[in-house]
């Protein structure tokens, strides 16, 4: 995902491969601190087996967060389309990462063979009073995010094994009208959209975040700060381009991510005096999953399709998981220290415009 050859996650040439454990999380006497560490930090990541939250758990795996992996499954979905694709990027001369290239190994055992957890981590939690091991630097937890007691389960979890919570990911979402087309093949607009799409985009892209932020926040107030900041937590929560436009045949998607928008304006109010930082990102077309409906339907398949979306994105190409997971990163470590309610757009300029 680094466009020139250097910098995957943690990687060079294209090629992901765990730091040396005296170099992963280093010291500096900088003014502005370590934006790029979450060291010792317990990361909770819903729609953590594919797609952005996969990213975004080896991501924050590789700065040196722990991670709690909330999904339905644990294997990842197979994405025949995506896969072929990317693939494809790397015999073009694309930089795309190793990790990026594998599609079946579920994220938590990448994880743990990339960034095994430290013995130093376990040492200093417990000095800390901190209770929970640290022997795996990931686990997974089955989740279903529409459902409130699977919500607040998925938060015990992570504080049961790892001592407490610093960081929620509400990653977890559908594009419920990627498998709806109307009676002639075409896009369906609204009048030809039964009602159950929208009930399901709702009922994952937003009761899943509401219920997300509802019980980190519970947890976090809960707890004390975070042993190396004065934040009490961190949630960031997957909107979209399309919270701030819209799109032919995407009607229930693009009211979602917009109330997604939203609420975390709302939610970032209710606990700014809590110093709890709510944000969000919002990701233009991103080679997942999610487009793997897209390409295989569409005129071209993902070669026209391709075409037509790295024109509507000014930086020439669609974006790659790592894009979005490198800001969250940012949006979870000492970079943001005042920033709440707001939104990183991520999207090769596609809003720009």
């Amino acid at each position: 995902m680094a466009e020139s050859g250097t910098n995957g996650i943690n990687g060079t040439n294209g090629h992901a491969t765990p730091s040396p454990a005296a170099a992963a999380y280093p010291a500096t006497d900088s003014p502005i601190g370590n934006i790029a560490s979450l060291h010792n930090k317990v990361a909770l990541i819903t729609g953590g087996s594919s797609g952005l939250g996969r990213a975004i758990a080896q991501a924050y795996a590789a700065a040196g967060a722990y991670i709690v992996s909330a999904d339905l499954q644990e294997q990842p979905p197979r994405a025949p389309v995506v896969e072929a694709a990317l693939n494809s990027d790397v015999k073009s001369g694309a930089s795309v990462p190793a990790t990026d290239l594998d599609f079946s190994t579920p994220t938590v055992e990448l994880v743990n063979r990339r960034w095994p957890a430290r013995a130093e981590d376990a040492s200093a939690n417990a000095s800390g009073g901190v209770k929970g091991e640290r022997e795996k630097r990931a686990v997974f937890v089955k989740a279903d995010v529409t459902n409130e007691d699977s919500v607040e389960n998925m938060v015990k979890t992570a504080v049961e094994t790892y001592g407490r919570l610093d960081i929620m990911v509400n990653c977890a979402g559908i594009s419920a009208e990627s498998q709806h087309r109307s009676s002639t093949g075409s896009l369906a607009r609204i009048h030809e959209t039964p009602v159950s799409i929208l009930d399901a985009s709702l009922a994952v892209n937003v009761r899943g975040v509401w219920l997300g932020t509802k019980h980190a926040v519970r947890q976090f107030l809960a707890q004390d700060p975070s042993p190396t900041s004065t934040s009490r937590g961190w949630i960031i929560n997957l909107a979209s381009i399309l919270a701030s436009t819209g799109l032919t045949g995407a009607s229930s998607y693009c009211a979602s991510k917009g109330a997604v928008l939203n609420l975390t304006r709302a939610t970032a109010l209710e606990y700014a005096a809590d110093k709890i930082h709510i944000n969000a990102i919002q990701p233009g077309f991103t080679d997942t999953h999610f487009l793997e409906t897209l390409y295989a339907t569409a005129p071209g398949g993902r070669e026209g399709a391709g075409k037509h979306l790295n024109v509507l994105h000014p930086w020439g190409r669609t974006g790659r998981a790592e894009d979005i997971a490198r800001v969250a990163v940012f949006l979870a470590g000492e970079g943001v220290s005042w920033v709440t309610g707001s939104s990183i757009v991520v999207d090769g300029g596609y809003l720009a415009q």
